[in-house]
């Protein structure tokens, strides 16, 4: 991978509000980016004026960035692991190749655009302190994340909006084969939009989902249309310089498997009670 990589096409269009030291330290935010194209200009040539731990008891030294580039000041996560084994022991057991890496959140987001869902903050690749890292958009407006709202039994507004958003994320997680989607790494903002970070453990070369008994009796019907569109060259194309053939096999070859999941599905019930509506949120 050479030079900067500029990864595609939905996070929020916010603006931080600076502390005391930083409003003494430089400009205050007064921009915003609000497009997919802004927020990964602005990600990519930022400025990094200060780090500190990104908190949420994670493994991957995750970092929490604040960037400025001329009036727009924005905080980043940032996280530079990249490893490969042949096995890791984890508390829940022993995982066969075993790979944690930053190049997986940006796939992730690049995949996320392809399906036409806008579930993933941008994401770019850039060098910081000598290592290559991703640099995620930090969500704005979060108000917990779904380890909080189980933990204090909140219930959503709109429960089957909720759902819906869910069943998603479910899909998701399978298609990439994440083995580590823990729940601080569902994020939910003030408008209950649910957001999902953290894939550096996903994109295995398997050919079945790990868990398919997740995937969600129902799908979204722009989403299946979207699995069903997507091809080889297409998806090579878009992480030729993060995944491996291998990878990029795997994933349509499970993709191939949740998509007959839910036309088996559709053939024996009717669209009506499998494929819902749900609007995309990329611009």
């Amino acid at each position: 991978m050479h030079g900067v990589v500029l990864v595609w096409a939905l996070a929020a269009s916010v603006t931080l509000s600076p502390s005391r030291d930083e409003q003494a330290a430089g400009p205050a935010p007064g921009a915003s980016a609000s497009s997919d194209a802004e927020q990964e200009a602005f990600l990519t040539e930022a400025k990094v004026v200060k780090t500190r731990g990104a908190g949420g008891g994670g493994s991957t030294g995750a970092l929490r960035a604040t960037l400025r580039l001329g009036g727009l000041q924005h905080d980043a996560l940032v996280q530079t692991i990249d490893q490969e084994k042949p096995f890791f022991d984890l508390p829940r057991g022993r995982e066969m190749e075993f790979r944690d890496s930053y190049k997986n959140n940006a796939a992730a987001y690049r995949l996320d655009r392809l399906l036409g869902l806008g579930m993933i903050p941008v994401t770019v690749v850039r060098v910081h302190e000598g290592k290559r890292a991703s640099f995620t958009w930090w969500v704005e407006d979060v108000v917990m994340d779904e380890r909080a709202r189980l933990a204090k039994k909140i219930a959503a507004p709109a429960v089957e909006a909720w759902n819906r958003q869910m069943w998603v994320v479910r899909l998701f997680d399978q298609l990439i084969y994440n083995t580590d989607r823990n729940l601080g790494n569902l994020l939910i903002d003030k408008d209950w939009r649910l957001w999902m970070i953290d894939h550096t453990r996903a994109f295995k070369m398997f050919t079945e989902p790990k868990s398919p008994q997740e995937l969600a009796t129902r799908c979204a019907r722009g989403l299946l249309e979207a699995l069903r569109r997507l091809d080889h060259a297409t998806l090579a194309a878009a992480t030729r310089d993060l995944l491996s053939e291998g990878q990029v096999k795997g994933l349509l070859a499970r993709r191939n498997f949740i998509v007959k999941y839910y036309e088996e599905r559709i053939r024996e019930l009717g669209e009506d009670a499998v494929l819902y509506d749900l609007p995309s949120r990329v611009d």
